[in-house]
């Protein structure tokens, strides 16, 4: 019987098998497709291989791949090159995990965090007594949208086991456990674009594994126990094996890529809207190989004069049409959602809808089963066919049939792939799926239901909500702020993109571009929401800042080779082909001053951008009035809190955390997470206890009415005020609406200020007739960089109080 690789091989046509093939770029940083200048007398090439072929071209180069491409890991001990390479791939992801890890529990626990902390931590203690949970009546955790998909809770309450079992503090529950996960999938990210290095380049890849090493924003959220950062990672490992599944034809990066798929839809909502990006890409690209078929030159004459002008292939015109067909479509769809979540928010529908979607879960759990068992079915037939010696699919099936491999490279794998690669992917992708959402099986079958409706018909309400209420133009403000080399050289990858294009590098701007207009257009915009568009920016960054970096890095290896070596040398291109590359005639003296000029300009960009790390994630980690990024941030007078109630349990409770203690409803987080070892806490105070108001030593109250809380208990208690969380101002919000004919002004406002261009010259309160004054708003930008001085006000906290019972004799 013939072996599985065998079987996948014969179901492979005749012209796949001799497709064109690349090799696989050497695993090295030597520089490529530039050539030092003192190596040349008039010939500098300019652009690389992939970058001078047509988009048509480099495509078939790129997709139309079979699995002997890549070479085996060789027996032999590795070369020079490759140890480099493995050593500055190496060097820059320690670099990412110091980065991340370094201090990584002396931040307090922001508000999200001390939620996801403390459920992770219920979580932990249910799976350890996991029978106990299979009864519904019990208080297990279960899945619930509010608090976002259950794969973070699962993953940190694995980090608390672990680190019990490895004795570390606190019985392994404290705030550097909580953001280990955080940290680890945050240096994930940085490693990832090593596999696609034959895609940008060994020396472009290693670019962008520095650049989202150092980004702000992705390590300031690596060190942030909030699910986007898992997201994050787990979208780019589906980019990363995705773009290796159609290289290799490994089955391996399929079942990884669903398992990325799954595991981000484990995490959050938002994914919804990587299915709108990604998904409205394919769609675009299998659009344009369907118009490959079609050639528009051929009802035309040799000698017509519209000949030329026309493109060889209808490609283009399906493209357009597709995207507007699409754009129309979109408007609709839009403003359909609008009307849906207007509809099942309003008071008057919510239990209408409600009782529809709980339909809806019934249906689906219902219905799964059955799915299920056709499919098990399906693949038994496939099974037995094989066994018989006939191919699984039959040949009338196989569609694949209909498709050019070298003109749609793209519909030809997807119908030539293996079903047992699609059977395999499908059933990683479910597994996981079902482990997650049934929380390890303890809800099953409700936890079916949930996972497949319960987050859309959340992240539908939300739309309504707005949380933060912010203005379109939040990340055009936030990003360059915080992201200086990361946003211009991705705009100089778009261009580079643009004026040689790959499937690739086209994918990269749309994802980027895609992702900036529908975060902006979503209601919630919150900062931790720009490492979805600094992820694929630093990307593009990558291919901006390759060229440069790899001619002058050529430029240093001529000048250390012997000067007596002139003869004209013949560029390597990134995907390893040793064809000449298309020269352009340049004065050598001013290609070398470019690029010179290029990494010039990049370590000035780079400076602001390590210097906003450094505050972000190190200096300024719990100062918000000083950070846009943070937004809102527990402070650390927590910690001084919790020291004074850790001393009056010690001293009058010999440390047994057994001390009664009082907690209004609204300082219930962060403090459900600082007082989980106290064993008489009462949340919701006085309300849920009021046997202990006399009687209770301690009482924490949050800041909605702390001079009510203070006239109700100041006769028998003393009392302090804290700050419990401070915000970042938000004078540069649109100015109140003003109502005209055109503009009746009925859209809420929440929140108001002097609008960007006042704030950003006069903070938050320009003098009257004020208007835009460039050379105030660079002053304090400028200001901002370095020292770190708040442009507009930095009152903005929510306090809390302390209050200790006199007749304790502890001062609060």
């Amino acid at each position: 019987m013939k072996s599985y690789k065998q079987k996948a091989n014969d179901e492979m046509t005749q012209k796949e098998r001799h497709a064109p093939a690349e090799q696989e770029q050497a695993e090295t940083l030597e520089p490529e497709a530039l050539v030092p200048p003192d190596a040349v007398a008039e010939d500098v090439p300019v652009l690389d291989a992939e970058d001078v072929a047509p988009v048509d071209a480099a495509d078939e180069e790129e997709d139309v791949e079979d699995e002997r491409t890549f070479r085996k890991i060789p027996s032999s001990p590795p070369s020079r090159e490759q140890l480099v390479t493995g050593l500055a791939f190496w060097g820059v992801i320690l670099l990412g995990a110091i980065l991340r890890f370094w201090g990584l529990g002396d931040k307090p626990l922001h508000h999200d965090e001390s939620l996801h902390a403390y459920y992770s931590l219920q979580l932990m203690h249910n799976l350890q007594n996991w029978s106990s949970c299979l009864n519904p009546a019990t208080n297990c955790y279960r899945y619930d949208p509010l608090l976002h998909g259950p794969f973070q809770f699962h993953a940190i309450a694995f980090v608390y086991q672990i680190s019990q079992w490895l004795g570390a503090p606190d019985h392994g529950v404290n705030t550097y456990t909580v953001r280990i996960a955080a940290a680890t999938l945050g240096t994930v990210i940085v490693g990832l674009p090593y596999f696609v290095r034959d895609r940008l380049g060994t020396l472009g890849a290693w670019l962008a594994c520095a650049l989202l090493a150092i980004s702000p924003s992705m390590v300031y959220y690596s060190r942030f126990a909030r699910e986007d950062i898992y997201m994050a990672c787990f979208t780019l490992l589906l980019v990363v094996a995705v773009a290796r599944y159609i290289r290799v034809r490994k089955m391996r990066w399929l079942v990884l890529a669903s398992a990325a798929f799954s595991l981000s839809y484990a995490t959050k909502e938002a994914t919804f809207l990587t299915i709108a990006v990604f998904g409205s890409f394919l769609a675009g690209l299998i659009f344009w190989e369907i118009g490959m078929r079609k050639s528009v030159r051929t009802p035309l004459s040799e000698e017509s004069f519209f000949r030329r002008y026309l493109p060889p292939t209808a490609a283009p015109y399906m493209l357009l049409g597709y995207f507007v067909v699409a754009g129309i479509a979109g408007k609709f769809f839009f403003a359909w959602l609008k009307n849906l979540s207007t509809y099942i928010t309003d008071p008057r529908n919510v239990n209408v809808a409600n009782a529809y979607v709980q339909n809806l879960k019934m249906r689906t759990i219902a219905t799964v089963p059955w799915i299920g068992m056709l499919l098990c079915v399906f693949v038994l037939v496939l099974l037995i066919r094989e066994m018989m010696g006939k191919k699984g699919w039959p040949e009338r099936w196989q569609m694949a049939r209909f498709f050019n491999a070298e003109k749609q490279p793209l519909l030809y794998r997807i119908f030539s792939t293996p079903w047992m690669h699609w059977f395999f992917a499908l059933l990683v992708g479910w597994a996981i799926f079902l482990l997650l959402f049934t929380v390890m099986f303890t809800n099953m079958p409700a936890g079916i239901g949930d996972g497949i409706w319960s987050g859309l018909y959340y992240w539908l309400q939300q739309q309504q909500v707005a949380r933060g209420g912010q203005p379109w133009y939040y990340y055009l403000l936030l990003i360059p702020l915080y992201e200086q080399i990361g946003l211009v050289f991705a705009l100089v990858g778009i261009v580079r993109t643009l004026l040689a294009p790959t499937r690739f590098r086209l994918f990269l701007v749309y994802w980027f571009v895609g992702n900036f207009f529908i975060y902006s257009w979503a209601a919630e915009k919150m900062p931790w929401l720009m490492i979805h568009m600094t992820m694929p920016m630093m990307l593009l960054a990558a291919l901006g800042l390759q060229p440069a970096a790899s001619y002058v890095l050529a430029w240093v290896r001529a000048r250390r080779q012997s000067a007596s070596q002139t003869e004209t040398l013949t560029a390597r291109p990134a995907n390893g082909d040793s064809s000449p590359v298309p020269f352009r005639r340049r004065r050598p003296g001013l290609v070398t001053g470019g690029a010179f000029a290029t990494m010039a300009i990049a370590f000035l960009l780079l400076l602001p951008t390590l210097q906003n790390m450094r505050e972000v994630s190190y200096i300024h980690q719990a100062d918000a009035p000083h950070e846009m990024m943070i937004y809102v941030q527990t402070t650390t007078d927590i910690n001084i809190v919790m020291a004074k109630v850790d001393a009056l349990d010690q001293a009058f409770y010999n440390g047994n955390h057994q001390m009664p203690i009082g907690v209004t409803a609204d300082a219930t987080w962060p403090y459900a997470w600082y007082l989980r070892d106290y064993t008489d806490v009462c949340f919701n105070f006085p309300t849920a206890c009021p046997t202990m108001v006399n009687t209770v030593p301690v009482i924490i109250t949050g800041g909605d009415n702390l001079p009510g809380q203070q006239a109700q208990y100041g006769a028998d208690f003393n009392f302090h005020q804290y700050h419990m969380r401070t915000q970042w101002d938000q004078g540069y919000m649109p100015p109140p609406c003003v109502p005209t004919k055109t503009n009746l002004c009925t859209d809420p406002q929440p929140y108001t200020g002097v609008g960007p261009w006042l704030w950003l010259s006069y903070g938050d309160n320009p003098p009257p007739g004020a208007h835009f004054d460039l050379a105030r708003a660079a002053s304090n930008i400028w200001q901002w960089w370095w020292y770190r001085k708040a442009i507009g006000s930095v009152d903005g906290t929510y306090d809390m109080g302390l209050f200790i019972r006199k007749s304790l004799n502890v001062t609060p």
